[in-house]
């Protein structure tokens, strides 16, 4: 197997299981009151203002209709807000209210403590090395990751 190749094998069993730990502290924890679907909408729809339901849906892999759910549950706790597109009034554009802004930097925290205490016993060149992989693997995903459908969302820069 080459550097390449390794590489790619890593990443494809690495990144699942870091996040199952993420979704299983989100579970547990029903961190900062929202549900695991919920703080993904959220965390989707931070990163891409104005996506539309089917956007979302896309990438979170469910139905119109579910999502639909999901996004009337955040819209009555007031972390998200729908509005209609001037240029369409048929479609609806979807946003992170500021209480949703928050609810999503208090989860985020959560995870990270525990991701801190997961990572508690690494060494500190070994933590500069996991800094480096994922600043990496960011410069080469994060764009390609929100786009979703024919029509995406325009991220927020």
């Amino acid at each position: 197997m080459n550097t390449g190749q390794r590489s790619a094998y890593d990443v494809l069993e690495t990144v699942p299981a870091v996040m199952r730990f993420i979704r299983e502290r989100v579970r547990h924890r029903r961190a900062g009151g929202v549900s695991l679907a919920q703080f993904r909408a959220l965390s989707f729809l931070n990163a891409c203002s104005h996506a539309s339901l089917s956007d979302a849906a896309g990438h979170l892999g469910v139905s119109p209709g579910a999502m639909s759910r999901l996004i009337d549950g955040l819209v009555a706790d007031g972390l998200v807000r729908r509005r209609e597109v001037s240029t369409n009034r048929r479609k609806v554009a979807l946003t992170v209210t500021a209480r949703g802004r928050t609810t999503l930097k208090k989860i985020r925290g959560e995870i990270r403590l525990h991701l801190l205490g997961a990572l508690r016993d690494v060494s500190t060149d070994e933590h500069k090395t996991v800094q480096q992989a994922m600043q990496i693997l960011h410069r080469r995903f994060d764009r390609q990751l929100i786009w979703t459908g024919e029509s995406p969302a325009k991220p927020r820069i």
